[in-house]
C-alpha cells in the first residue's frame, strides 16, 4: 500500500469517526432537550419568599432533633438508610415513638434492600408507628423529612451514625406551606405505593 492511500483511509476513518461522534452528540442533546420538556414543572408563584436554612455536616443532627422535638401535627419520613444501631440514631428513633404515643401523624417509608432497615423498621412497627417498606419495583433513595406541613428537609443525609457525625452531607430546611404540600403529596404516592 502506499503511503498516499494509507493517509487517505486513515483521514476517511477519521472524518467518519467525528461525524458519528457530531450525530451520537446531537442525538443526546436533542433527547436531553426533549425529557426537560416532558418534565413536570412545578413553579415557585411570583414574589413569594421562602426561608431556607442550608444545614451541612454536623449542623444537621441537631437542627434535626430540634424540629422533630418541636413537632405539633405531623412527621412524615422517607428515608434510604435508617440504621438505629447507635445512641445518636437510636435517639430520633425514640423521639418519633415518643412523637406517635403524643397523637403526632408520624409516618415513614424506608427503603426495603438496606439490611439495616430491618432493626429500625420492627421497633417502629412494634411501637404502633405506621411503617412501610417502598414497594420492591423501585428504589426509594429519597432523605426527606415533612414536619407539621411547612418544614421540609431534604438533602443527602441518610439517618446513620456515619452521616450524622463523619460523613460529608448537604441538606437543606425549607420553610415554605406550598413547598411542603408538594412534597407531602410525593411522600403519600410513595407511602402508599405507587
Amino acid at each position: 500500500m502506499r503511503r498516499g492511500s494509507a493517509t487517505s483511509i486513515v483521514l476517511v476513518i477519521v472524518i467518519i469517526a467525528s461525524l458519528a461522534f457530531y450525530a451520537g452528540f446531537r442525538l443526546g442533546q436533542t433527547q436531553t432537550q426533549q425529557i426537560v420538556a416532558e418534565a413536570p414543572q412545578q413553579p415557585i408563584p411570583q414574589g413569594e419568599c421562602i426561608k431556607l436554612e442550608i444545614i451541612n455536616d454536623r449542623d444537621y443532627y441537631p437542627k434535626l432533633l430540634d424540629l422533630l422535638s418541636k413537632a405539633n401535627k405531623s412527621i412524615y419520613i422517607s428515608m434510604f438508610e435508617f440504621k438505629s444501631d447507635t445512641d445518636e440514631v437510636a435517639k430520633v428513633l425514640e423521639l418519633l415513638i415518643s412523637k406517635a404515643k403524643k397523637g403526632i401523624d408520624v409516618k415513614v417509608v424506608l427503603e426495603n434492600t438496606i439490611d439495616e432497615n430491618e432493626l429500625t423498621y420492627r421497633r417502629l412497627l412494634d411501637n404502633g408507628v405506621p411503617v412501610r417498606y417502598d414497594t420492591r419495583s423501585r428504589t426509594t433513595h429519597t432523605k426527606l423529612i415533612i414536619i407539621d406541613g411547612y418544614i421540609v428537609i431534604v438533602g443527602s443525609h441518610n439517618w446513620s451514625y456515619s452521616a450524622f457525625m463523619r460523613n460529608h452531607e448537604a441538606s437543606v430546611v425549607i420553610y415554605d406551606e406550598n413547598i411542603a404540600r408538594q412534597e407531602t403529596k410525593y411522600f403519600m404516592q410513595i407511602y402508599s405505593g405507587n
